[in-house]
């Protein structure tokens, strides 16, 4: 019986210590599984950071750019405003002329609508022209000849193809202003702006120019 309960102290002695071992294993595993977590938890709250700030910075460059790149319309703007510096004009003149545009617009309210014939090669002949300001100011237009359904070529032009829109004031060479009708215009004639507005007229060949007197600055 002793050499039994010998034995039986041992394997119990044995199983105690290997079941010991084991469980620091798992002790040591759970720990390195804590850590490792730990290190994921960290490096994805820096991950986060680094994501927010990414995005923090590209919210501040389309603001950036908003406000400092120039649009379309802003960049014609500032290449004429280059453009006029550059011709020798003031930059005082320019800055009065550029606020007085924001004051309230003195219009005369009579508007006066004119018809012409746009040239074509196949028409250049009379009322190819009309004249506004006492006839300071002289509109004119050369366009496309409109074809049939046979592909013959018609006297009058095609209102649906660009045009090329001519103002001429006295002392000064005549504007070429290419595009599509309806047009719009502006121009300083005899210290008044004048406002064109051309659209197709009712008959085949005939454009109507309005023209409307403002006060300028």
């Amino acid at each position: 019986m002793s050499v039994f309960g010998g034995l039986g102290l041992v394997s119990y002695q044995s199983g105690k210590t290997l079941a010991e071992f084991e469980l620091r294993q798992a002790q040591g595993e759970i720990a390195r599984l804590a850590d490792k977590v730990s290190e994921l938890e960290r490096m994805t709250a820096e991950l986060r950071t680094v994501a927010e700030t990414a995005k923090m910075r590209e919210a501040e460059l389309q603001r950036r750019y908003e406000t400092e790149v120039p649009t379309a319309e802003r960049k014609t703007l500032l290449a004429l405003i280059d453009e006029q510096l550059g011709k020798g004009a003031k930059a005082d003149r320019l800055h009065f002329l550029i606020a007085a545009a924001s004051n309230e617009e003195k219009c005369d309210g009579k508007p006066v609508t004119k018809r012409f014939i746009v040239r074509t090669t196949g028409h250049d002949g009379g009322s190819v022209s009309v004249s506004f300001a006492d006839g300071s100011l002289t509109v004119s237009a050369e366009g496309e000849p409109a074809v049939d359904d046979q592909g013959r070529i018609l006297a009058w032009f095609n209102p649906s193809r660009r045009i090329t829109l001519k103002t001429a004031r006295l002392g000064r060479p005549p504007e070429q202003l290419p595009g599509t009708l309806p047009m719009q215009h502006a121009l300083v004639v005899n210290g008044s702006e004048y406002r064109l507005s051309v659209v197709a007229g009712d008959r085949p060949g005939f454009v109507n120019v309005t023209a409307d007197r403002c006060r300028f600055p």
